[in-house]
């Protein structure tokens, strides 16, 4: 029967853990156990004195003649297998000095505390306040954090013959694990998962623990630790403090067009009906109703209408606000009561920021406990929507959203990198609604007062406008015009489904809408940019390669124009007789169509069928470079046109001569 072998041994690396040393150190072991030159220098209490020239033979000595003759050893033959011993050892230690195992080792527990004094893992008094520097780290499953500390626990306990002193005295025996020290370490753990935890599991398993150990629970714990996380999760809703405010005086023509509300009394006039005359009119047009009263209830309309200000509240009045008067009440007891709108409202702080090549602009609320963004706009920037058991609630405390899930991913913004964590909802009225977690982990300060945004103390960021009233559209002047965009100072490559990145000329606002068409005459292709709508953020663009083909770029190169854009309110609609302008070809590519194929493309068949392709494909395109008859200038562009301003002077008859020009 073929004896056991250990699995083959492995060198340690730059960083390892108490149970990955443990193992190497295990195994090792074994495997030099197996020698019998290297069996004696492995027992516990065995040592020998460090190698130097007035002691090379480290203190060990010849065997006696109580050791058989054929094992008998002299100190030379000993020091020499010590030192293959230590030699191996080594070996497989790459990352500590050579000389630290082989001649300053004094034995085999000294050679592992230098080994673990180097991974910072040494047993020591200090090493076991390291423990509360563990903690659950992303990614990780909480059965590996719990191994994590039961191997910390384990590997402190206090051993035979060790070098810590407890009350000042060594224990002569190893420590073993008490069912306390258990408890305490699942206890720790359920802590570090979830600091409600504990508490969840004392309630959900009170029963149970009247009897049992908590350690001796861990088993039931983690299999349901999914739905007690669940439960957490759904007890500690998060607040979402947004209240979105729409003013009347900005929505009329939605009012006159909208739905009729569902309260609305049916006409009926109490005076007409106890009287059994004809009431399907409101009491202020009756006919029968007194002068005095009618005055009043004018009175009444003509206050209601100059608080309120809404210009459809003098038809709305009679049929809506002054019905009351038909329950019962009659004209003595009617009461006014002023409506009055002092209440003012500010704009929410907000600044824009480039994911990729979209900008999205992010709304700032500090009274959100947690940052969302619309499941439209996850679903447009492409970013990964992960599975969440958050939920969230609205200002009432009671009104839930609909959560999707969840995502992460990384915003810019003048050259500083922002970390977004959002829930995924569907009912959100912006973008992104940038919540306390975010401002906290950016460092973010806002300054409604200044209307200023403060990034990390490095950015300031200017949002709205403190003097609405000067730029509004009839105290504006437009003025249309250009402006070049030129490449960086370094040429670069667009790839296809990849952007480049251009600053804006510094005349323009940092953060503006602009519209992007192409430089035909100085760019090398007319096919990229493309004429687009483009946001500017922080005085950039970004603007992607939509073709199939690399676009190279060179440095300074004029690169596109950009205009700035206004919005028209109330801007007619184009008629449907306007046709759509195309661009006009010049050429009569009917009759060209065939000249390529005069060019014989890879004679020599050494080419791939890709590439033949590929170059038959372009030969096709500029066919008509190949006409025998091809004029030059295609005239894609127009006619060439030039006026010489000669003036009425006729030049002077130098017949025969040289012109006389200046010496300068």
């Amino acid at each position: 029967m073929a004896g056991t072998r250990a699995p083959k041994q492995w060198s340690l690396s730059k960083v390892e853990t108490i149970t990955s040393f443990e193992a190497w150190r295990q195994n090792l072991q074994y495997t030099l156990s197996l020698d019998q030159n290297f069996a004696a220098f492995l027992v516990d209490g065995f040592t020998w004195l460090k190698k130097t020239n007035a002691n090379p033979l480290r203190g060990i000595v010849d065997d006696g003649e109580a050791v058989a003759e054929a094992n008998r050893r002299t100190a030379a033959q000993k020091c020499t297998h010590l030192d293959l011993m230590l030699g191996q050892i080594a070996n497989y230690c790459p990352i500590i000095s050579r000389n630290t195992i082989i001649k300053n080792s004094t034995s085999i527990n000294s050679i592992w505390q230098s080994i673990r004094l180097h991974y910072g893992f040494q047993s020591t008094g200090g090493h076991f306040l390291d423990f509360n520097s563990i903690f659950l780290e992303p990614d990780e499953r909480p059965e590996d954090l719990f191994q994590r500390l039961a191997s910390f626990i384990e590997d402190n306990m206090l051993r035979a013959g060790g070098n810590i002193h407890h009350h000042g005295e060594v224990p002569e025996a190893d420590e073993e694990l008490s069912p306390s020290l258990e408890n305490l370490i699942v206890l720790t753990w359920l802590r570090l998962i979830n600091r409600d935890l504990p508490n969840l599991v004392k309630q959900r398993y009170g029963t149970e623990l009247r009897s049992k150990t908590l350690a001796s629970l861990k088993p039931e714990i983690s299999q349901a630790l999914d739905s007690l996380l669940d439960e957490i999760h759904s007890a500690t809703d998060a607040k979402v403090l947004r209240a979105s405010i729409k003013d009347k005086h900005f929505d009329r023509s939605a009012k006159k067009t909208g739905s009729i509300r569902t309260g609305r009394q049916i006409k009926c006039c109490i005076l007409c009906k106890q009287a059994g005359r004809p009431s399907q009119h409101f009491l202020s047009t009756c006919k029968y109703l007194p002068d005095e009263d009618k005055q009043y209830m004018s009175r009444v309309r003509q206050s209601y209408c100059t608080e309120v200000g809404d210009s459809e509240s003098e038809d709305n009045v009679d049929n809506e606000q002054v019905s009351f008067l038909n329950d019962n009440v009659g004209p003595s007891k009617l009461r006014v009561v002023s409506a009055l709108r002092r209440v003012s409202t500010k704009q929410s702080p907000y600044f824009k920021a480039f994911y990729k090549h979209f900008p999205l602009e992010l709304t700032l609320d500090t009274g959100a406990e947690v940052s969302m963004i619309k499941a439209s706009s996850a679903d447009y920037i492409g970013v990964t929507i992960k599975k969440s058991n958050h939920s969230a609630l609205q200002a009432d405390g009671v009104t839930p959203l609909n959560i999707v899930g969840e995502c992460h991913f990384t915003l810019s913004r003048d050259g500083i990198e922002l970390q977004l964590e959002a829930l995924v909802v569907n009912d959100l009225d912006v973008d992104i609604l940038a919540g306390i977690p975010f401002m906290s982990s950016n460092d973010i300060a806002i300054f409604p007062s200044k209307h200023k945004i403060v990034i990390r103390d490095k950015v300031t960021v200017m949002y709205g406008s403190p003097n609405e009233e000067l730029n509004s559209s009839n105290t504006r002047v437009r003025r249309t015009q250009a402006f070049l965009i030129r490449a960086p100072s370094a040429s670069s490559v667009v790839w296809p489904g990849c952007y480049g990145e251009y600053d804006i000329p510094s005349e323009i606002e940092s953060d503006c809408i602009l519209a992007v068409e192409p430089h035909t005459d100085a760019s090398r292709t007319k096919d990229w940019p493309s004429p687009q709508i483009a946001q500017s953020v922080a005085g950039k663009i970004r603007i992607v390669n939509n073709t199939s083909v690399p676009q190279f770029i060179q440095r300074n190169e004029h690169f596109c124009r950009v205009r700035l854009t206004t919005t028209i309110d109330n801007a007619p609609e184009a008629p449907d007789n306007i046709r759509d302008i195309k661009t006009t070809n010049y050429i009569d590519s009917t009759h060209t169509s065939q000249f390529f194929k005069q060019v014989s493309v890879d004679p020599d068949n050494l080419l791939s069928p890709d590439l033949q392709t590929q170059f038959n494909e372009l030969l096709r395109k500029f066919s008509e470079v190949f006409s025998p008859n091809f004029e030059g200038y295609n005239g894609e562009i127009g006619p060439f046109e030039a006026s010489v301003n000669m003036g009425p002077v006729q030049p002077p008859q130098r017949k025969g001569r040289m012109p006389q020009y200046s010496k300068k």
